[in-house]
């Protein structure tokens, strides 16, 4: 089968989103398919992104690049569409989206559309669809882009949920994202004292995600302004991690300053390679306290990676509770508390069993070439004009 992923970006510094892209690529490709990878950006910008059975179109950047629109990227794509089976196009709100719809459209050839989370509620009372420009533009652009998709790919139930709360009501498939076991694994947790000798001995909380409004640092840093105060807890730190999000870490900084928590919260940015799995490692406990999340792959990495989770209902991640393997709870300031409370005070021995139970959950249901089995089924439902399943 030949697929072509089409995406706004393919700098792993966007994290979750390409991440997904680019593994579900390679697993199919290790399969035997054709993949090859259509974005804006310059040549050399991702040359080390060539998976085997791959090709990469680098297509450049053009104005407004705040849109990632890229001029030359639907004429190379549409040159190529003869030998292409099937488009996957990931996201909604960017110009490679619309010009990728557009084309294979043009071309008669059939298109999945990831929405990846663009059409997820977040926040208490507010979410994306409250903003009059996404509102314009769904009704402008957006919904016939969703509509003359051959089907809709969510990552859980959740987000084909959201789907259908916008009047939605064409064929959608719930196909969860993976984890690259070979490459997030339980391993030594002490290796990261070599990159951050000062959480030597102290209870770890890690979050780690992109430094944005819905992940709910808003809750996070005050109740842990609380927690610390704790004698039991007074030597904890909690580890931020993730790219900034248009200036949001400003705002978790002065969210530090302001509950007077510097000492024992530590913002350290975008992590990758080895210091990413290190820390994962070594957290005690993995924390994303987000109000609305489509999935949140690094849960997945956090419990490949044998640490168990605290999460929140605005995630997908209620088998958490059922396999034992770390807490989902309502994204409230005494909920999340109660949460990392509980698994901070389990012993050493408690939490590695959970985290176990966590990693058994990931190989079960969450591993590359299972999802690619998945994918390639709703694929071949497509192309012979079959029934979309719900599930693939």
């Amino acid at each position: 089968m030949r697929i072509a992923f089409v995406t706004s970006y393919l700098d792993d510094r966007f994290g979750g989103p390409v991440t997904v892209v680019k593994k579900l690529g390679e697993a199919l490709a290790d399969a035997g398919h054709e993949i090859s990878y259509w974005a804006p950006g310059e040549d050399g910008a991702d040359g080390n992104f060539a998976p085997s059975g791959a090709s990469v179109h680098l297509c450049g950047h053009s104005w407004p690049r705040s849109w990632y629109r890229s001029r030359r990227l639907p004429q190379a794509l549409s040159s190529s569409l003869h030998s292409i089976d099937l488009v996957h196009i990931s996201e909604l709100w960017s110009h490679p989206i619309y010009a990728a719809s557009r084309v294979a459209r043009a071309k008669g050839v059939p298109y999945i559309l990831r929405p990846a989370g663009s059409l997820e509620p977040w926040g208490l009372s507010s979410g994306y669809l409250k903003s009059l420009k996404k509102r314009l533009y769904i009704g402008l652009v957006g919904r016939s882009i969703m509509e003359r998709a051959a089907c809709l790919q969510a990552a859980s139930e959740r987000e084909a949920e959201s789907v259908r709360r916008i009047g939605y009501r064409g064929p959608v498939t719930v196909i969860p994202n993976g984890v690259d076991l070979d490459h997030a694994s339980p391993g030594c947790p002490t290796e990261a004292d070599r990159y951050w000798p000062d959480l030597k001995d102290r209870p770890v909380v890690l979050f780690m995600s992109r430094l944005s409004p819905e992940k709910g640092l808003d809750l996070l840093i005050p109740l842990w302004a609380d927690l610390v105060k704790m004698r039991r807890f007074r030597d904890a730190i909690l580890m931020v991690a993730g790219p900034d999000y248009r200036g949001y870490a400003r705002t978790v900084e002065s969210l530090t300053r302001r509950h007077q928590v510097e000492s024992c919260v530590r913002t350290i940015g975008m992590l990758q390679g080895e210091e990413k799995l290190a820390l994962l490692r070594r957290a005690d406990v993995f924390v994303l306290p987000s109000y609305s999340d489509s999935f949140g792959i690094v849960v997945a990495e956090a419990l490949a990676c044998g640490t168990p989770v605290v999460t929140t209902t605005g995630t997908p991640w209620g088998r958490l509770e059922t396999v034992d393997a770390g807490r989902c709870v309502s994204p409230t300031k005494p909920a999340l508390t109660d949460a990392l409370c509980q698994l901070l005070d389990l012993t050493p021995s408690q939490r590695h069993a959970m985290g176990q139970r966590g990693r058994a959950l990931i190989e079960a249901e969450h591993t590359w070439d299972k999802i690619a089995v998945q994918f390639l089924r709703l694929c071949d439902c497509i192309l012979k004009g079959m029934p979309i399943p719900l599930h693939a």
